[in-house]
């Protein structure tokens, strides 16, 4: 584990600035002619009224997590991924279009302590991914059956296929990778990434991409931190944008770079009444992005609430499950339905899916 240095403690980091995405929204953007936007409160495991959708498909095939162990759902049922023995819970953090899920078993209930697996609907048991037998995740799954992952212990991104190890990601001298978190059906790979100096005892954080991971990576930034900013993590589409967001204690900025330049990253703004954001997700092909909106100014209200962003234009706000109730969308699918949670009136985090989710977001107003 790497530790910051005196020098650290005297950065200053100027607040970045970022350049606005300006536009009309698209209505019709990730619909996938969906002609009935609903919310879905999704069943949950037994003995827990909680959950979260990690991820959904174009098939409706949701994902995620329920009670601390991980599932998956086909319409409002849930099932439940076989836990192995050893481990104790866990979540599955993606899924292909082909029904592959992918995620992680936890053991003494810590996420520091994790194996990888991937698991097909209905399967007796999880395959778990080699990991030279340290702690690792898996967290994105791409349509060619490619995994990608962090492995802990100095080997840092992983890219898995068929339950094997194929390649650790390669990285130029002052780099490290935090976490590997989304790959495309390219091949390409986004990570949260450090760059380091003075000896290994300071460093700034940034994103990398791979858009091979047989060469180094771009590196994404700009660089901002250790104490007053930080990088939210990057997710990747198929058409090679990455969205995510960019953090601080005063406010959180949902931003994106798009190639062939991967310059400086643009911003989103908030929902009106509210002073922060970020995106979590976004689908494969229709560039439909998602997360949600924050107050970050102490007060109670409003509470979060889920968005979603056709790709140009302003994000709109999803609908709650109460009216004063956070709710937050976690994945995106190219058919246009939007998975998270949200609070119910008995105030637990229930699993939900938006379906059509552009046709029934809208513009908040103050």
């Amino acid at each position: 584990m790497k530790h910051w240095g005196r020098a650290a403690l005297a950065l200053v980091i100027p607040m970045m600035a970022l350049t606005s995405t300006a536009g009309t929204a698209s209505a019709a953007a990730g619909d996938g002619g969906c002609d009935n936007p609903r919310v879905l409160t999704l069943r949950t495991a037994a003995q827990d009224s909680t959950g979260t959708v990690e991820d959904i498909n174009a098939s409706g095939l949701a994902v995620g997590v329920s009670g601390q162990r991980p599932v998956y759902w086909t319409g409002k049922r849930v099932h439940k991924v076989p836990v192995p023995a050893g481990f104790d819970g866990g979540q599955v953090a993606a899924v292909n279009r082909h029904g592959l899920m992918v995620g992680w078993f936890t053991s003494g209930g810590s996420a520091l302590n994790s194996t990888p697996f991937s698991y097909r609907a209905g399967a007796s048991a999880a395959t778990l991914l080699p990991t030279g037998g340290v702690s690792g995740k898996a967290n994105d799954v791409n349509d060619h059956g490619r995994i990608v992952g962090t492995i802990t212990g100095g080997q840092g991104g992983a890219v898995w296929r068929k339950g094997r190890l194929v390649t650790t990601l390669p990285v130029a001298d002052g780099l490290s990778v935090l976490d590997a978190t989304s790959v495309n059906d390219a091949g390409s790979v986004v990570a949260n990434g450090r760059i380091w100096s003075d000896g290994l005892e300071d460093y700034l954080e940034v994103v990398l991409l791979w858009e091979s991971v047989d060469a180094p990576p771009k590196v994404l930034g700009p660089s901002v931190g250790p104490w007053l900013q930080a990088w939210d993590r990057p997710v990747l589409d198929d058409h090679g944008r990455v969205v995510g967001a960019l953090l601080s204690s005063v406010e959180n900025d949902a931003v994106h770079w798009d190639p062939p330049e991967y310059g400086d990253p643009a911003q989103v703004a908030s929902l009106a009444g509210f002073n922060a954001g970020r995106f979590t997700a976004t689908s494969p092909h229709t560039q439909l992005a998602v997360g949600y909106a924050q107050f970050l100014d102490g007060g109670p209200l409003p509470a979060d609430q889920a968005e979603v962003w056709p790709g140009t234009g302003e994000a709109l706000a999803l609908p709650r499950l109460t009216p004063d109730g956070a709710s937050h969308a976690y994945a995106a699918s190219d058919n246009g339905s939007v998975g998270g949670n949200a609070v119910d009136a008995a105030g637990d985090a229930r699993p939900v899916v938006w379906t059509c989710a552009v046709k029934q977001a809208y513009a908040p107003t103050v």
